[in-house]
């Protein structure tokens, strides 16, 4: 009998226990912190999923993760068992949970064994290769990673996904390693050690066709391996080994693929479903595939590499390590570097052409060979190495562990946000329900009875509450927002006023990178003085609304109802000519049930205006809860109409608070991928108070100046000619100053803002834009009355409070 070969160093039983030891350290770190709330969409689906399977309903999403599903099943059946007074969502949510939890342990053993395979060795007594240095070091960082430690918990097919993806590579590897255990390829392999290797490779498909039930994106992970391994057989029966593969990956995918089609009603309902969910995901995403540009490239690198580590530096150090590990695997190992090349360059083309990369979850397959690669470097290094491998898993778990905590112990804010609701409606509460569409599903997972709803038609929401109160509703309504969306600016401030935020308030990039929703909010509607219909651009949302229906006041009258009253009321109005430069001024005409009350000429290029309109007492009166105040314009000259938008509004009796951007302020911008929008300001800009009952305070939110500049910008705000405040900006910020109403009087009503430093795109860009820009603020408002504090921090931000 040949005895076994000499273990490679760090192998055999060390090897074995030092894998152990990272999965036990992955169960005890998760077990007293799962979580028992749903919190993004996908999770939702995935919980309706397990109570009635259905991809044709998005029970789940399409493709319809059956084999998870089936596993998601199983693992609530227990749950309930246990926990029979468990609400059903809370259930489903802990389910999940543990089932990523028991994934993420296979996953680690996994991340191991496929480590082994890949690096040339000796074998052990059980013919598989040893569990080297190499391979427990790769286990630990990879368990260690903060992307990963915190998929480990949620409610989400991620790590399961991958797990059995990975079952799949440590078949596929050990075929691979057979086939050329010296490393080299200079030994000639016997008739059963091929066989052998065929029978690996059989497994391998087969598992790689089931796991596509996880998740349909392993197969860019194990589709490549398996071509490689079958392409190293050319000349020594690949016919054979091909032949056989392809039964196999059929047999494991039909082994998922005919219940579901069943689940979905056929094959026409399941494609139909899946065409639906292929134009969401297409739309509204950022995908190089959509948008090739160099900018939008460096993000996806930066999100796909960066993000899942939670830690510039600490991504930095890896990476470079990884880097490290790659050279070695050329130099020293090419066919193992070929292995690596595989799983990853396949699966990172598919990630940055058509996934959106805002998703940091669909990075985790890539940090297997970034852990890898990083451990070959730390094996190479020797102790050395390994402590370098220690201290990265350390500083790894030190950003990780307390995120994680946290997010079990807070719950979901959108679960937060229905128990408010759910707790109000029990102490007699009555509201109707109104919601943004990101809302509508989650509450699908509710088992309580949280009153009456609108519908929530994706974009249309605000249209509902519209025909709501025109239709003669006076109750209370309650609105579940996502704070991202900005269409209730259609409605009356004044009745917005009621609001509680539901936030993480957890600092992290890779656990709540593309959640959706992620923070939400509870506005406890009051009666609205105004609200509006369509065709109104009062936020780069809304704009982009109006001309994707086709409306404007340029095109027909755009309405607002505005509540009767006997008293004298105050309009302000502001918008844009968007004519170009020679195109003729644009007449706007403000009217009140049909009847022609004032008007007024804006020339185009820049073409702003913003304009008071004082309504007499007796202007709003008449029969029925609202008026109709209309807007609209026609040319000066000429009959081809000239672009124009209605970009402010507001209408109030006296004495309540009215503000509005003047002069210096650009148009609002909108990233509508990330649904985050801004305005420009000028090194001047003026913000307008035309009335007030009280001292206010202005707050403004805005993006660090080291962000285009390379020195900090100073922001100082004036009434008149008193300094009410200065501060330096170095991050970003937040800014509240506090005015006092005679002083807010003396100076007209105006707020004018400055800041040090401007540029402008046609400078360093090349390109036409000429406006001269100097801070970006994503929030800027006028609220009631003065804080009391004169200075406070806000997530490490830059933030002051003057007077």
């Amino acid at each position: 009998m040949t005895p076994d070969p000499p273990a490679p160093a760090g192998s055999g039983r060390a090897g074995l226990v030092a894998v152990l030891l990272v999965v036990a350290g992955v169960a005890a770190g998760h077990l007293t912190s799962l979580p028992t709330t749903l919190e993004d969409i996908d999770s939702v689906n995935f919980a309706l999923g397990v109570r009635d399977f259905d991809p044709g309903q998005h029970r789940p999403h399409p493709p319809g993760y059956p084999v998870y599903v089936a596993l998601g099943k199983v693992f609530t059946a227990v749950t309930r068992a246990a926990w029979p007074e468990g609400r059903p969502d809370r259930v489903e949510a802990r389910s999940l949970a543990a089932l990523s939890l028991v994934g993420a342990l296979i996953l680690v053993w996994l991340v191991a064994r496929v480590s082994a395979t890949f690096a040339p060795g000796g074998e052990g007594r059980t013919g598989q290769p040893w569990l080297t240095r190499r391979a427990a070091l790769a286990a630990l960082l990879f368990a260690a990673c903060p992307l990963t430690w915190y998929l480990a918990a949620r409610p989400m097919s991620d790590v399961p996904g991958l797990a059995a993806a990975c079952a799949a590579l440590a078949c596929l590897g050990l075929a691979w390693w057979r086939q050329h255990p010296a490393g080299d390829g200079s030994r000639r392999l016997s008739a059963p050690e091929m066989a052998a290797s065929g029978r690996m490779i059989v497994l391998g498909a087969l598992l790689a066709g089931f796991a596509v039930g996880f998740r349909t994106q392993t197969l860019w992970v194990t589709a490549p391996l398996l071509v490689l391994v079958l392409a190293d057989r050319a000349g020594r029966g690949l016919a054979g080994a091909l032949l056989g593969s392809t039964i196999a990956f059929a047999a494991g995918a039909l082994a998922w693929g005919i219940p579901l089609l069943v689940a979905s009603g056929g094959l026409n309902a399941y494609l139909a479903a899946l065409g639906s969910q292929a134009g969401e995901d297409f739309a509204g995403v950022e995908m190089l595939y959509l948008n090739p540009t160099p900018r939008l490239a460096a993000f996806a690198l930066m999100r796909t590499f960066i993000w899942p580590w939670d830690h510039v530096l600490l991504a930095g150090a890896v990476l470079a390590l990884a880097a490290a590990g790659a050279i070695v695997l050329v130099v020293r190992e090419r066919r193992t570097f070929l292995a690596v090349a595989a799983i990853t360059l396949p699966y990172l083309a598919f990630h940055l052409a058509f996934q959106d990369t805002v998703f940091s979850r669909y990075a985790l397959p890539l940090m297997l060979p970034v852990a890898f690669l990083a451990a070959v470097a730390c094996d190479a290094a020797g102790r050395l190495g390994v402590v370098a491998a220690v201290g990265l898993a350390a500083w790894s778990l030190s950003v990780a562990v307390p995120q994680q905590r946290a997010y079990a112990q807070q719950g979901s804010p959108t679960a937060r946000l229905f128990d408010r609701v759910a707790a109000d409606a029990a102490a007699g509460a009555a509201p109707t329900l109104a919601m943004h569409q990101a809302l509508q599903r989650p509450l699908e997972a509710e088992t309580r009875d949280l009153g009456a709803r609108l519908p929530s038609p994706p974009r249309r929401e605000w249209l509902e509450l519209v025909r709501h109160w025109r239709a003669g509703a006076t109750g209370p309504v309650w609105f579940l927002a996502d704070p991202r969306r900005t269409d209730l600016a259609l409605i009356d401030p004044e009745a917005r006023r009621d609001r509680v935020d539901f936030t993480w308030g957890i600092p992290s990039l890779s656990m709540f990178g593309g959640m959706r929703p992620e923070d939400v909010a509870l506005i406890r509607l009051g009666a609205p003085g105004w609200f509006a219909g369509e065709g109104w651009s009062l936020t780069p949302e809304t704009a982009g609304m109006a001309r994707l229906m086709g409306r404007g006041p340029h095109l027909e009258p755009v309405q607002a109802s505005v509540r009767r009253r006997g008293e004298a009321a105050l309009a302000v109005v502001g918008g844009r000519n968007l004519g170009a430069a020679g195109d003729p001024p644009a007449r706007f005409t403000l009217a009140i049930d049909g009847r022609d009350l004032e008007s007024w000429e804006v020339a185009p290029a820049p073409g702003f205006f913003l304009r008071r309109v004082a309504l007499p007492a007796g202007t709003l009166a008449g029969e029925g809860p609202f008026a109709t105040l209309s807007l609209r314009s026609t040319p000066v000259t000429g009959t081809a109409a000239v672009p124009t938008s209605i970009e402010q509004f507001d209408v109030q009796s006296p004495g309540v608070l009215m503000w509005a951007y003047g002069d210096g302020f650009h148009e609002p911008e909108l990233d509508n991928a990330r649904a985050r929008s801004w305005r420009w300001m000028s090194e001047r800009a003026v913000v307008e108070v035309p009335q007030t009952s009280g001292d206010v305070t202005l707050v403004v939110r805005g993006e660090s100046p080291l962000t285009y500049f390379a020195q900090p910008s100073t922001l100082e705000v004036r009434a008149g000619a008193q300094l009410l405040g200065r501060v330096e900006l170095r991050a970003d910020f937040t800014v509240r100053i506090g005015v006092r109403r005679p002083t807010l009087e003396a100076a007209g009503g105006q707020l004018v803002l400055t800041t040090t430093q401007t540029f402008s795109p046609a400078e360093r860009e090349g390109s036409s834009d000429r406006r001269r820009l100097g801070l970006r603020l994503f929030a800027a408002e006028v609220v009631p009355g003065v804080s009391a504090r004169a200075t406070e921090s806000i997530s490490g931000q830059n933030t002051s409070d003057l007077r």
